[in-house]
C-alpha cells in the first residue's frame, strides 16, 4: 500500500504541470482507495470523476493518459462489465450453478455414498447454488468465493439429484451494479469501481 501512495504522490506531482490532462486525472482520482473516500474521496477529483460517470453513460471512450500508458508495464484502468468484485487471494470463483457449502469432514465420518448427506460433513450453512440465473440466464445471484475443496457429496432424489461441493472457506459476495472499472498499479490490479 504504501508503494501506491508513494506512487500516486509522484503522478500527482506531474499531474500539477499539466492539470487540464482529463484523462490522468481521472487515473489518479481512480487510483483513490476505497479507504481514502475512492474517487471522489478528494475535493479535486469530484469534477473529473462526474465527467467521466456521464461520458461513459453516454457511451463516449475511457480516457487515456499517456504519462501513465499500460503498455509500459505502469498505471491504467479498464472497463469492465461484470457484476461481482474479484475474490479476495487465496480465494477463487466457485463454478457458475454450482451448489457450495462451507464445513468439515466429520472424523470418522463414513465416505459419501451416491446420494450423499450421510452425515460425512458438518456444514456451516445450507448448501446455496453460486451465481445463480435469473428470468433471462443472467447471473443474479450471490458468488461463493471458495478455498480448498474438501470434497463433494450427491443431494436430492434419485429423479432430482445435485452435487454439492464442499470447501473449507466461502465467502459470498452479491450480485451488483455489473458497471465497473479495474485500476492497475505498477501493472498490478489494485480495486474495482463500480459506476
Amino acid at each position: 500500500m504504501k508503494k501506491v501512495l508513494v506512487a500516486m504522490i509522484i503522478f500527482s506531482a506531474s499531474l500539477s504541470a499539466h492539470a487540464s490532462d482529463y484523462g490522468c486525472k481521472v487515473l489518479l482520482c481512480l487510483a483513490n482507495p476505497a479507504s481514502n473516500g475512492g474517487p471522489k474521496g478528494v475535493g479535486e477529483c469530484v469534477p473529473p470523476i462526474d465527467q467521466l460517470y456521464h461520458d461513459l453513460g453516454k457511451g463516449r471512450p475511457f480516457p487515456t493518459c499517456d504519462r501513465a500508458d499500460g503498455n509500459d508495464g505502469s498505471s491504467y484502468a479498464r472497463q469492465v462489465y461484470d457484476p461481482y468484485d474479484p475474490c479476495p487471494p487465496p480465494l477463487r470463483p466457485a463454478a457458475q450453478g454450482s451448489y457450495v457449502a462451507q464445513g468439515e469432514r466429520k472424523p470418522g465420518g463414513k465416505n459419501s455414498g451416491r446420494w450423499g448427506g450421510d452425515g460425512s460433513y458438518t456444514l456451516t450453512g445450507r448448501p446455496q447454488i453460486s451465481e445463480g440465473t435469473g428470468d433471462y440466464g443472467n447471473s443474479s445471484g450471490a458468488r461463493a468465493c471458495v478455498g480448498n475443496s474438501i470434497g463433494a457429496y450427491t443431494a436430492g432424489s434419485y429423479e432430482n439429484s445435485y452435487t454439492v461441493n464442499v470447501y473449507d472457506k466461502v465467502f459470498w459476495q452479491p450480485a451488483q451494479n455489473p458497471r465497473a472499472i479495474d485500476v492497475f498499479i505498477d501493472n498490478a490490479w489494485q480495486q474495482r469501481v463500480r459506476w
